[in-house]
Formats: C-alpha cells, structure tokens, sequence
C-alpha cells in the first residue's frame, strides 16, 4: 500500500453539538452568604425541565452550572434571555444574580462585591447537590463556570481569583476600568484578580465596543492573563450592547457617550451577534462542562474558518493544526483476473476511508479513482489515485486542501485459454470460474441478456450486459450450469 498526504496541517471535524433535549425551568432564590455579613443574593435560575415554566420540576439526570454576571444598571434578566433560555435546553443550570444593580454617576455597582458574589454561588450551587431540601438535589455536577458581562465581566475574574472550585470563565467584553468614583465601585482586577487566575479563560470581544476602551479590557483581558489554556474571539462586526438581547438604555447610553453613534459601525443585527455568541459558547462549554471532546473539535473548528469572528489561542491541550492524520481501513493493492473492467476494479478498492482526527473523532470520507491508461485485457500494472476532499470543516495552514490515497491494481495473465463462449463477438471467460464471469462484447447488438439455468433448466439468473464487465457468481454453489447467449449455449463450471 502506498499512501500519500498533499497538506501540511489539517483537522478533519466532527458535526455540530448536539441539539438541544430539554425546556427551561426557571425559580427564583435569594441565598445567604454568613461569611459576607449574612448579604442576601437574590438570584434568578434557569434549569433544564421536561415541562418548562416557573418552578417547573427539574428534569432527570446532573447537569453543570453556569453562574452568569450582568453588566452595569442590567440586572434584569429578560436583557440576558438568549443566553438564560438557551443554555438550560442543552443541559446546563444558569444562576443569575440580581445585585449590584446600582447605575452610576449617582450610585456604582460595587465590583469586587458583585465578583464575590459570582464566586459564592459558583460553590453554592455546588451544595445543592447534596441539600435533600433543594431543587437541585442530586441534579448538580461539580463542573461550572463563571460567565460575565461588561461589570460582569470585571466581575468574573475577581470571582475566578484563587479559585480552584470553578472549571472555566468566559468574559464578554468584560470592563476592566477602576473608576474614581467616591460610591464603593472601583476595583483594580488587573493587579488584584487577573494574576491569581488558573483556569482555562475564554475572552469574548467585539469589533466596536465604544464602552471599553482598549486599555480597559478587550484584547488586555487575554494578553493579561496567564493560564495553560487561554482563548481570544472578537465578533466582527458587533458591539458592546449587543452581548445582551434586548435594548438596555443604559448600555446604550453609555456607549454613545464613550464613542458617538457607535451603533451605525455595526455590521451585523443584535440578533446575529447573539446567535454567534451561542455558536462560541455551545461547543466551548460542552467541552470544558459536559466533558464531550468531540466539542473541543467543533469549537476550535468555528473560531478558526468562521468569517463571524476572528481568534487567538495559546494553550497546551492539542492545537488545531496538525501534520498528520490517522487512516484505519487499508486501501490494499489487488490484483484482478484478465478482462476486468475498470469499473469493478475501482469497486474492489475501498470506496470510503476512515480519518481519526487528533481528538480521536472518527470521520468517514468517500474516494473518487482515475486510473491512467487502464486495459482490462492487457496483463500489468496500474497506478490508482483515490482522491477525497477534507470535510467542509478545515483548519488549513497550507494548500493544497485535498489528499490522495493511492494503489496498484494489477491485471493477470489471461490464463483461461480458450473463451468460454465466443459468438457473435462476444466473449465470456474464465471457466472453470470462482467468482466473477467476465465479458467483451466488441460487436453491438439490440440482445444484451445472458441467462444462466442450472442443470434441472430452471433460470436462476438473467443479466444484461454492457460491451464489457463482469457478473457477481459468488453466490452460486459449486456444480456444472449452461449459459445461454441468444440461441447458443455452453456448459459453466463453478468451482
């Protein structure tokens, strides 16, 4: 066998995640924290439930929770719906904390507050499972993350600082700014949290946030952090605002104040970023919280060919490129019996390879053969390209994006002597035959049916045939049958 790979780096992929299986519960619960002055953290959760609906029933199994931080003056979950609604259907349970929702120059969110916060019901959570009175008894994993907002985003990395018991965080245009403000907000998360952060980070952008300035988070956020697994995603085209689903006025306030009428740069709908949002998010959190490694694939797959965003990485799991791929079934050289077509040549070579990808993502590709200078009744060799494309999901650093697989099929000796049957131009041999009859029929003509009857005259089998091929006797038993071509016929030995 000889094989051949034309590319230098590829990832073969796996489909999308999975759809979604559940409806969205949602209870209301103020927690408790003793350690914090016994401070009440009013806190909206959504869960997935086969019913759906205000304090639905939680639905069978344990899922992962994902512990949400609004942005500034947007403590209101309906601003969040795409994310909190969806979530919950394809597993997950959401909190989402109500406080901290002060707007400034009056009054300020307090930051390091609402991060403690974050980082409180990242644990509590965790105790439901165990708490025979909770909702969420026995329906609650120990894999979570923290995700935020804009202050929730600022939130977020003082809740992940120095803390082991979180899984993973995600920012989304996350505001690092300590602003002087004489009412409790400012925070200094660059010095205070972003250095004592361990977990892998996703830091989620866009292309014109006019709320935050590029020395007050975006691409810092990612060059600041120094984890084993970082990752940097800016949504092209969108905006600070449109990170939540609905219009909330006083992030859009802000956002003229900062930058003018931002909003007429936008390339894309509220809508469309939301939607890609959730594409970001899906595959990442079925990886790091449903531990579905196919969804390590499906992540990296989307950050790297989609034109929605544009992407960074550094991080020591397997990257994205590799210089190699895994081929399981063996494409054999054969050899074939005098007189066989080209077609059922190519048919006894595999069809479909099989292509692991370095995640072991199993992916099964269909060949294409080209055979130059084939003649079925000249004994010797023939060089077969089998060509496929890589799925339509590539990461490529160098072209070309399609690989070859080649064999050799090699046509033996014509060793049957005499043809079987020679009439009217046509031709039929081996005989004794094992498995395949072959033909070549040189002269055309409007009767295009051989029979075959075994030896009590019962017809067992009528075939037509082209000007030259094969027939499939494999499924005879051994003994003596007659073949008859038009009005002639000849004995048939099947070994």
């Amino acid at each position: 066998m000889k094989i051949k790979l034309q590319f230098l780096a590829a990832i073969i992929l796996l489909s999308l995640v999975s759809n979604a299986q559940y409806q969205t519960g949602k209870k209301t619960i103020t927690y408790t924290d003793p350690d914090r002055n016994n401070r009440q953290i009013e806190t909206v959760i959504y869960y997935p439930s086969t019913t759906g609906g205000t304090d639905a029933a939680i639905a069978s199994g344990q899922f992962p929770a994902i512990i949400f931080g609004h942005g500034t003056a947007m403590a209101d979950p309906n601003l969040y719906l795409y994310f909190l609604e969806a979530l919950p259907t394809y597993g997950y349970i959401v909190l989402f904390p109500t406080t901290e929702s002060a707007s400034p120059p009056i009054a300020s969110p307090n930051h390091e507050a609402f991060g403690l916060d974050l980082k409180f019901l990242n644990l509590k959570i965790k105790s439901e499972n165990t708490n025979s009175g909770s909702l969420f008894f026995n329906h609650v994993t120990d894999k979570t993350a923290i995700i935020g907002h804009s202050l929730g985003g600022k939130a977020t990395l003082i809740g992940a600082a120095n803390n082991n018991e979180v899984t993973t965080i995600v920012t989304l245009c996350a505001a690092l700014s300590n602003p002087p403000w004489p009412y409790g907000g400012g925070y200094d998360a660059i010095t205070n949290s972003i250095p004592y952060i361990t977990v892998p980070s996703l830091v989620v952008d866009a292309e014109f946030d006019c709320v935050v300035e590029s020395d007050a988070g975006r691409h810092l956020t990612y060059e600041l952090l120094n984890v084993d697994c970082k990752t940097y995603v800016s949504i092209n085209g969108g905006g600070h605002c449109y990170m939540a689903s609905s219009d909330a006025s006083s992030c859009e306030t802000a956002e003229g104040w900062m930058g003018g009428n931002c909003e007429s740069s936008f390339t894309i709908s509220r809508e469309q970023q939301n939607q890609t949002v959730l594409d970001i998010l899906l595959p990442y959190f079925g990886y790091y919280l449903l531990e579905d490694e196919a969804s390590y694939s499906e992540f990296l797959c989307y950050i790297t060919t989609s034109n929605a965003v544009i992407s960074e990485r550094s991080c020591d799991l397997p990257d994205a490129e590799i210089s190699g791929i895994d081929i399981n079934n063996v494409v054999e050289d054969i050899t074939v019996p005098y007189g066989t077509s080209l077609s059922t040549a190519t048919n006894l070579l595999a069809q479909q390879i099989t292509i692991d990808d370095i995640y072991g993502v199993t992916h099964n590709v269909n060949l294409s053969w080209s055979v130059s200078g084939y003649n079925g009744n000249i004994a010797g060799d023939y060089n077969a390209s089998g060509n496929f494309n890589l799925p339509a999901c590539i990461v490529q650093t160098s072209p070309p994006t399609n690989l070859n697989v080649e064999a050799t099929i090699t046509v033996e000796e014509n060793t049957s002597g005499i043809p079987l049957l020679q009439i009217n131009g046509i031709s039929l041999y081996p005989n004794p035959i094992s498995d395949f009859l072959f033909y070549d029929k040189s002269e055309i003509s409007d009767d295009n049916y051989l029979e075959i009857y075994n030896i009590y005259g019962e017809l067992i089998l009528r075939e037509y045939i082209e000007n030259k091929g094969s027939i499939n006797l494999s499924n005879l038993s051994s003994g003596m049958y007659m073949i008859k071509v038009r009005d002639s016929y000849l004995k048939l030995i099947k070994n």
